[in-house]
């Protein structure tokens, strides 16, 4: 289990990761899971998973956190960024660790401000 330090800090690196469009630095498991709203199935794997966020990182700008709750491993974040064409995204992450590497991550955001192009 990863101490409530060592979480944050790895999860403060993911959110530089994505603001940077660089995710080279992200302390992820070898065997990392990542889901979100615009992913039909599961990104498997730690290169896989980088490279999912190098590539979906450039969409994604003024990457914020909000509150996180930290327990057990786990660690849910308030999250909000500014998409393409100005769209303000709400949402958050779901990050479990494993010996201080994410090893599972869920991004769930209101979607509906992307599909129709229009800010919230």
């Amino acid at each position: 289990m990863s101490d409530r330090s060592q979480i944050e800090t790895t999860v403060l690196q993911f959110f530089e990761a994505l603001n940077t469009d660089d995710a080279s630095g992200v302390a992820l498991s070898e065997y990392v899971e990542y889901t979100g709203m615009l992913t039909p199935e599961p990104v498997r794997g730690e290169i896989d998973v980088r490279e999912h966020l190098h590539q979906i990182a450039p969409f994604m700008r003024n990457v914020s956190h909000g509150k996180m709750i930290i327990e057990d491993g786990r660690c849910a974040v308030l999250s909000e960024f500014d998409g393409v064409n100005n769209v303000h995204t709400k949402g958050a992450f779901f990050l479990e660790m494993e010996e201080g590497r994410i090893s599972k991550m869920t991004a769930v955001f209101d979607t509906r401000p992307l599909m129709s192009g229009g800010g919230s």
